[in-house]
């Protein structure tokens, strides 16, 4: 094989659509996260659903209320909340750092790892792994991405165990779900957060128990004028 050959092959490896899958993937996931509104709250007032495993929490916004008074605590347990319960209510509010959730989500993916799972006529579904944890983690952890093939937004992205993790001596994580979901406010608005569930359980030191959760579910959205 003469070397022109051989650098004709090596040209035809390196413009090979394999070659620059991972780049694509990448910039598909950064077009999708783009296409979600994430400070949609500057246009819409919506119901907040909170659960976890001591209470259930519903709180409504109103970016036309006065700052510092957007939030309101609507009930605790389907009952009226205290006044202990709204001024803690109040108090988290107040530090809630929703506007930096492109971010947040860009933060959760490794640069460079994201690859192709099914490329559905409806949707891609991607993989990839975390750049906030090891790979003894990303080896018992499901991580997908699926993007809206017709929109090119985000549908959800999604960690999962498959099997228990052991991050540190002691320690056994025998579920793992931090599930982001996103789509339309309301029949016609902008792509939103729509939801987060983040569930932990399992043992440390064998005889410490931890099972813990968190479901954030966002609705009843309204359009607003400024």
């Amino acid at each position: 094989m003469t070397v022109f050959v051989r650098l004709l092959l090596l040209g035809a490896l390196l413009a090979s659509p394999g070659t620059h899958a991972v780049e694509d993937y990448d910039e598909l996931f950064e077009r999708a996260v783009e296409a979600v509104d994430f400070e949609f709250d500057r246009h819409w007032a919506y119901t907040e659903t909170q659960v976890d495993s001591e209470r259930v929490r519903v709180g409504r916004y109103d970016p036309r209320r006065p700052s510092g008074e957007r939030w309101q605590l609507l009930t605790v347990d389907d009952r009226v909340p205290s006044e202990d319960e709204i001024e803690e209510y109040r108090k988290e509010k107040a530090h809630d750092h929703s506007d930096d959730g492109d971010r947040q989500v860009s933060a959760m993916i490794e640069p460079g790892s994201i690859k192709l799972i099914e490329d559905h006529d409806d949707f891609w579904l991607l993989g990839f792994d975390s750049g906030e944890n090891g790979k003894e983690f990303m080896d018992s952890v499901d991580a997908t991405i699926r993007v809206n093939r017709q929109g090119g937004h985000l549908e959800y992205v999604d960690l999962r165990s498959h099997s228990p993790i052991k991050p540190a001596f002691g320690i056994r994580i025998a579920k793992f779900i931090t599930r982001l979901t996103f789509g339309p406010a309301g029949d016609a608005g902008p792509i939103v957060p729509l939801s987060t569930h983040i569930e932990v359980k399992g043992r440390a030191y064998l005889f410490v128990s931890f099972d813990e959760y968190t479901v954030s579910r966002n609705n009843d959205f309204e359009y607003v004028v400024d």
